[in-house]
C-alpha cells in the first residue's frame, strides 16, 4: 500500500487538523485493505466453485457414462430376450406344425387302413359267399350229374343185358360152327408168326423247359415230403426245449449257440472275403453242437430221400442249430436280398459251404434239406407250386406271407420284396461251381435247372406275378454263372423265361419288369435272345 505523506505535516496548521488528515487517511487504508481482502477471499471461493463445479461436472459426465452403459447394457439384454422369446415361439410354431401335420398324416393313414381293412373285409364276404355260391352250385350239378348217370347206367344195364342175351344165343351158334370146323382143321399143321422184334429205346437226353404243362403229381409230392419235414423241425424245437428245462447244461450251450448263430448270419455283408470271421465262428459254434451226442434224434425225419440204415439216430443239437442257421439264412435273403438282389452270392456260399461240410453230414448225406424245406414254406413257387393270387388259399400257396400273429396277407410290395430275395437267395445256393473244391457239392446245379424249368411250364392261365417276380430273382445277376453251366441250352432257357412266357401270360407289371432282362442281357453281357 502506497504511503501518502500528509500535505498538512510541514504546515504551519494546527496538529489537529494533521490528526484528522491522518485518521481519515488511516480510515481510508482501512477500507481499501478489506476490500482488497475481500477480493481475495471472492476469488479464492470463486476458484474453489470452479473446482466443484468441474468435479461435479466430471462426477455427472461419469454417472451419464455408467448410465449409458447400463442403457445399452439392458437394451441388449431386452434385444436379446425378444429374441430368445421369438426363437421359443418359432420353434413352438414349428413343433405344434410338424404334430399337426404328423397327426394329419397318421390320420390319413388310418384312413387308409381302415379303407383297406373295409376292403378286405368286404373281399373276404364276397370271396365267402362265393363260395358258398360256388358249393351250392357244385352240389347241385354234382347231383344232376348223379342223376343223369345214374339213370345212364340204367338205361345202358338195360341194353346190356339184352345184348348179352342176344350175345348168349350167337354164342351158342357160333360154337356149334367152331366145333365142327375144329374137327375138319385137327390133321392140319399150324404155322406160328415170328415173335416181333423189340424198338430199342434211345436214352434220354437233357431236354430245356418246354411252354407245354407238365403234370403238377410229383411237384406235388415233394412239396409235401419238405412241409413234413418242417414240420419235424418244430416238434424237434419243442423237444430240444423240453430237453432243456431237464439239463441247466445243456440249456445255457444250446441257448448260447443260438445266439452266437444268429448274430453271425445277421452280420453277413456282400463281398469277397467279407465274411470270413462269421462263417468261422459259426464253423465253430456248429463243432462244438455235433460233439454233444445227447440228446439223440431219427435223422432221417430231415431227409427226403433217407438211406436204409438201422442206426437212423444222430445229435439233435447239430439239426436244432442247423435249423436255426437255416431260419436265421432265410431272413437274410428276404431282409438283404429282397433289397439288395447282389448280396445273395454271398449269402448262398455261405449257407451252402456249411451244409458241404463233413463234419455236419449225417453218413455222408448232406442235411441241406432242413434249409429247402425252409424255402418249400416261404416259397412254394420256386418248385412248380401255383395258386390263384385272388383268393386266400392261392396266396397260401403261393407264399404269400402274413403279418404277425396270422393277422392280414403283408402288402404286394413287401411280397414282391420277399419273392426277389428268395429267388436270388436261392439261385445263389443252386449255382455254386465245386469243381476245384474238396467238399461235395450239397445243392448242385440241376436244382436251378429243375426249378427253372417248373415255373416256366405253369400253365399258362395259372402264372401269376409272384411267378415273374421269382424268376427275376433267380435270373438276374446269376445269368454268367447259368450260362457257365449249362452253356446253349441256358440261353434256350432264358428265351422261355424272360420272352415266350411273359407273350404267353396276362400283361402285368411284373411280366414286363422280367421281360426287361432282355436288353440288360444285350446291353451288358452281349448276348442276344
Amino acid at each position: 500500500m502506497e504511503i501518502v505523506t500528509s500535505p498538512y505535516k510541514l504546515a504551519k496548521d494546527s496538529p489537529s487538523r494533521q490528526l484528522l488528515w491522518e485518521l481519515g487517511q488511516l480510515a481510508i487504508s482501512t477500507q481499501e485493505g478489506f476490500y482488497a481482502h475481500l477480493d481475495r477471499e471472492s476469488h479464492e471461493r470463486e476458484a474453489l466453485h470452479q473446482q466443484a463445479l468441474a468435479a461435479a461436472t466430471a462426477k455427472h459426465e461419469s454417472v451419464r457414462r455408467t448410465a449409458e452403459q447400463y442403457r445399452e447394457r439392458l437394451e441388449e439384454q431386452i434385444q436379446a430376450d425378444r429374441k430368445r422369446r421369438d426363437d421359443e415361439e418359432q420353434r413352438e410354431l414349428e413343433r405344434l406344425r410338424r404334430e399337426k401335420i404328423e397327426q394329419e398324416i397318421a390320420e390319413r393313414k388310418r384312413e387308409v387302413e381302415r379303407a383297406k381293412t373295409l376292403e378286405f373285409e368286404e373281399n373276404r364276404i364276397a370271396e365267402v359267399k362265393r363260395l358258398e355260391k360256388e358249393a351250392v352250385d357244385r352240389r347241385k350239378a354234382a347231383r344232376e350229374r348223379q342223376d343223369s348217370e345214374t339213370a345212364k347206367r340204367q338205361e345202358e344195364e338195360r341194353k346190356k343185358a339184352a345184348w348179352q342175351k342176344d350175345e348168349a344165343a350167337a354164342a351158342e351158334v357160333r360154337a356149334r360152327e367152331v366145333a365142327v370146323v375144329a374137327q375138319k382143321a385137327r390133321s392140319t399143321p399150324v404155322v406160328r408168326a415170328p415173335a416181333p422184334v423189340p424198338v430199342p429205346i434211345p436214352p434220354a437226353q437233357q431236354s430245356v423247359p418246354t411252354t407245354q404243362p407238365i403234370q403238377n403229381t410229383q411237384p406235388e409230392a415233394e412239396h409235401s415230403r419238405y412241409l413234413e419235414i418242417h414240420r419235424a423241425l418244430k416238434e424237434l424245437r419243442k423237444f430240444m426245449a423240453a430237453q432243456a428245462k431237464q439239463n441247466a447244461q445243456l440249456k445255457g450251450a444250446m441257448g448260447d449257440m443260438r445266439r452266437e448263430i444268429r448274430k453271425s448270419v445277421g452280420q453277413l455283408r456282400d463281398g469277397k472275403g467279407a465274411n470270413k470271421v462269421q462263417l468261422q465262428t459259426t464253423i465253430e459254434t456248429l463243432r462244438k453242437a455235433a460233439t454233444i451226442a445227447e440228446p439223440q434224434v431219427d435223422i432221417t425225419m430231415f431227409l427226403t430221400s433217407p438211406p436204409q440204415v438201422d442206426d437212423r439216430n444222430g445229435p439233435a443239437l447239430l439239426v436244432y442249430l442247423l435249423n436255426i442257421f437255416a431260419k436265421a439264412m432265410i431272413a437274410q435273403f428276404i431282409n438283404e436280398a429282397g433289397v439288395k438282389p447282389l448280396i445273395a452270392d454271398s449269402l448262398g456260399t455261405v449257407a451252402s459251404h456249411i451244409f458241404a461240410l463233413d463234419n455236419f453230414r449225417w453218413k455222408g448225406i448232406s442235411l441241406i434239406d432242413v434249409l429247402v424245406a425252409k424255402f418249400h414254406v416261404v416259397c412254394p413257387v420256386l418248385f412248380g407250386i401255383y395258386g390263384n393270387e385272388r383268393t386266400l388259399e392261392g396266396k397260401r400257396r403261393l407264399g404269400w406271407w402274413r403279418e404277425e400273429g396270422g393277422g392280414a396277407f403283408v402288402p404286394e410290395q413287401r411280397h414282391f420284396e420277399r419273392m426277389t430275395g428268395l429267388g436270388a437267395g436261392f439261385a445263389g445256393i443252386s449255382l455254386k461251381n465245386y469243381e476245384k473244391a474238396r467238399p461235395q457239392n450239397p445243392y448242385p446245379d440241376q436244382h436251378y435247372w429243375t426249378s427253372l424249368a417248373r415255373i416256366v411250364n405253369v400253365p399258362p392261365q395259372e402264372v401269376t406275378q409272384t411267378h415273374f417276380v421269382v424268376l427275376k430273382g433267380m435270373i438276374e445277376n446269376f445269368e454268367s454263372k447259368f450260362l457257365h453251366f449249362f452253356g446253349d441250352a441256358a440261353i434256350a432257357a432264358l428265351r422261355l423265361s424272360l420272352i415266350e412266357l411273359p407273350k404267353r401270360s396276362p400283361p402285368s407289371v411284373a411280366a414286363k419288369s422280367l421281360a426287361g432282362l432282355v436288353d440288360v442281357l444285350k446291353r451288358d453281357k452281349k448276348l442276344i435272345l
